[in-house]
């Protein structure tokens, strides 16, 4: 899909100099209000890897669960 907006990298979360200064990425649409916004609250990417595992070193997965 042909890019149609221009996202922030780092969240500007309203701070007008990130907003006019950060760095900008060209993303679909659908990309940016589905994926994007997805990583945003999530705090890590459910994209899955090739081999059946996630891509983010940051998601649940990945978590050492510790049983007594």
């Amino acid at each position: 899909m042909p890019a149609k907006v221009a996202d922030h990298i780092i969240k500007h979360n309203g701070d007008a100099m990130l907003f006019r200064e950060g760095e900008l990425q060209s993303l679909c649409w659908s990309c940016h209000e589905q994926r994007k916004k997805s990583i945003e609250r999530l705090g890590y990417d459910r994209s899955i890897g090739l081999d059946g595992w996630p891509i983010d070193p940051l998601h649940p997965s990945y978590v050492r669960r510790f049983v007594r």
